[in-house]
């Protein structure tokens, strides 16, 4: 690996783990929101589902406009609503009012985040690229760690600990900002023109199983991650404090499993890895579902963290093999894998208000299930 390829993935991997700090964060304050502003549980799914709104606008603008600015300014235009959106938060700018703005300058800036990343690593030759998404999506997990953990410190002793929290979070996505502006990137061209951009992989047949596979994958995550706290909150299952270390558990065990998948690539088919992971996910997800004490719901979190992992960046893997350096290809598809983290927050919030938050998360045994279909069919028709 070339220096350059090397200073490509570190800064790469830090504007990413970034990301995982700040945009997966709203899941974990919404308890402090909805005590704060008397916010509803279908009010709450319908905030959590904004920054998937954000982040599809993002992903599929960010696939047509680097043919204009270029990559650099496009993540940068993209990338510095995060820091708005939690400066409102933080500050309580506008109230409960505001909040939907926050919620949707979140996913917008995700949205860049995501599409400017993943195409940094479709640039990377041969297996590299399956190492730098295993990589990368370990730092962005890594940053979905510690941001609960350091919540829950800031909140021990303080009412507004959350807003303390928030602050820092600002602070982090400007030292980002300025990583964007100084980092070296790939050549590109800029042609300014649409009609110029490559558009060959919508006839790619793993291009389309790769994104179905994220439409369940996203939907399965946004939702369990959004509203796992609430949920073992809500249900006293667990208590507070142990609840918000569930969020950090999930995510350390992502972090291990992605650290595991880069170690495993061309050692492991990715069919049998996808096979494993579907399967994995959906009984753990079960055992933490039917689950009414702590032990089996830890074992259960572990599991579904662990399978979880490398669903994403496999799926990835294999669609982009035909996408290589296409910012259009690579924001298509993520652009449909978001679309279910679009719904599926919404949809556990609708059934949550209407019958429980038991039933809500019911929802997501529901999507586990279609995912595994999805990766049963992709194993069946694929040539990877």
């Amino acid at each position: 690996m070339t220096q350059q390829e090397k200073r490509l993935i570190a800064c790469t991997l830090f504007v990413f783990g970034v990301s995982g700090a700040s945009s997966m964060l709203m899941g974990n304050l919404m308890p402090f929101l909805r005590e704060e502003y008397a916010i509803s549980y279908s009010q709450a799914g319908l905030l959590l589902s904004l920054p998937s709104w954000g982040n599809l606008a993002s992903i599929f603008i960010t696939g047509y406009l680097p043919t204009y600015i270029g990559r650099r300014k496009t993540v940068l235009l993209t990338s510095v609503w995060m820091c708005v959106a939690f400066a409102i938060v933080a500050f309580g700018i506008g109230g409960a009012a505001l909040l939907p703005l926050s919620c949707l300058l979140i996913g917008i800036s995700r949205g860049g985040n995501t599409n400017f990343s993943n195409t940094m690593m479709s640039t990377l030759p041969g297996e590299k690229s399956s190492v730098g998404y295993n990589l990368l999506h370990g730092a962005f997990a890594v940053g979905a760690v510690l941001s609960p953990i350091v919540l829950i410190l800031c909140t021990k002793g303080s009412a507004n600990g959350w807003r303390y929290m928030t602050m820092g979070i600002v602070a982090l996505c400007v030292i980002q900002v300025l990583v964007y502006l100084k980092m070296a990137l790939p050549q590109e061209k800029i042609t300014g023109s649409i009609k110029s951009v490559d558009r060959s992989f919508l006839k790619s047949k793993s291009f389309w199983l790769g994104a179905a596979i994220l439409f369940f994958y996203i939907s399965a995550e946004y939702a369990i991650v959004n509203w796992l706290v609430t949920y073992f909150k809500d249900t006293g299952v667990l208590s507070a404090e142990v609840s918000q270390l569930m969020s950090s558990l999930l995510w350390v065990v992502i972090f291990a499993g992605r650290m595991l998948g880069a170690f495993t690539v061309g050692k492991i088919s990715r069919k049998l890895l996808l096979l494993a992971d579907g399967v994995g996910l959906l009984l753990f997800f079960l055992l933490v579902f039917f689950s009414r004490s702590q032990a089996p719901i830890f074992i259960g979190i572990m599991g579904v963290g662990l399978f979880m992992a490398t669903i994403y960046t496999t799926a990835l893997a294999i669609g982009t093999k035909s996408i290589k350096g296409n910012d259009l290809g690579v924001s298509t598809m993520i652009f449909i894998g978001s679309t279910g983290g679009i719904i599926t927050p919404a949809v556990v919030g609708v059934v949550a208000e209407h019958a429980g938050i038991q039933m809500g998360m019911g929802v997501v045994v529901i999507v586990t299930v279609l995912l595994l279909a999805t990766i049963l069919l992709t194993l069946k028709v694929s040539d990877d």
